[in-house]
């Protein structure tokens, strides 16, 4: 995807976690979760996703995506980075930077 002139790429953290439950269906299949990220009215679509054990561990990988990618949209403008579940649907949304200020 790219931001600001920026090639930026949302990977799961390296290591991963151990999570000891999970939101599995019948299969065993874990949840596939999208980061998207959204500047204004522009969305830059996650089309691939990973899967994770649950919406706790969707949050914690974007707020670690947005730690790394902080200093890089500096001069972004108002970017946010949105969590949806494989029909679309916004599950949780992660600002990059508090109150418009940036780091």
């Amino acid at each position: 995807m790219c931001i600001g002139g920026a090639r930026l790429s949302v990977e799961p953290a390296a290591g991963g976690g151990v999570f000891p439950a999970t939101d599995q269906d019948e299969a065993g299949t874990m949840p596939r979760y999208f980061f998207n990220i959204r500047d204004g009215h522009d969305v830059d679509e996650d089309e691939e996703g990973v899967e994770l054990p649950d919406l706790d561990a969707a949050k914690a990988e974007a707020l670690a995506t947005v730690e790394e990618l902080r200093d890089e949209l500096a001069d972004a403008g108002n970017i946010e980075l949105e969590i949806t579940d494989e029909t679309g649907r916004r599950l949780l949304t992660v600002p990059f930077f508090r109150g418009g200020r940036r780091r």
